[in-house]
């Protein structure tokens, strides 16, 4: 798959679109076939297992269920637009309706670091460690994780520059 297909990408002269949760879709399937397998476990050993531990393993499931019904209902189709004519940053997920998140001309992209992994960011240059918004899959160490890397690099992060640089040069005209 293609990074265009990977990460849902439109883009026309004036914008450019992501949903930056897409690439992770796959792996929640999985989590919920695995959940699903879990369901059927414990419908096995239901009798074998004490009353709290059919609670706690019940419990469990459940919360992984929603959470990952979640993040394939709502998390793999929230969309970030990147408007030049505006001078916007858009959020859109099928929760809420599009809404502006920052300028564009004050939008930074930096890395951020979480558990072993890390992925790209994007925040107001003077709040961006209060307030900032995930942008791309985790990356790690590994050749399949460093051609991803660069794949996003080179498309999304060059695509998204250049619409800063327009931005910036139209103010300056």
């Amino acid at each position: 798959m293609n990074i265009r297909e990977r990460y849902n990408i439109q883009e026309t002269l004036y914008s450019f679109s992501l949903n930056p949760q897409k690439p992770s879709l796959d792996q929640s399937w999985w989590f919920l076939a695995g959940i699903a397998a879990g369901v059927i476990a414990l419908l096995l050993f239901f009798n074998d297992l004490g009353e709290e531990m059919r609670w706690v393993i019940g419990i469990f499931l459940v919360y992984f269920l929603i959470h990952f019904l979640y993040d394939i209902q709502i998390a793999a189709k929230i969309q970030f637009t990147f408007d030049v004519r505006n001078n916007a940053v858009y959020k859109t997920s099928p929760l809420l309706s599009k809404k502006k998140i920052m300028n564009l001309d004050e939008a930074i992209i930096f890395v951020q670091s979480e558990m072993g992994s890390w992925y790209y960011a994007l925040g107001a240059k003077k709040s961006q460690f209060i307030k900032c918004y995930r942008i791309s899959e985790g990356f790690s160490s590994g050749r399949k994780s460093d051609e991803r890397q660069d794949a996003y690099e080179n498309l999304i992060l060059v695509k998204i520059g250049k619409l800063q640089e327009n931005i910036n040069s139209n103010r300056n005209t």
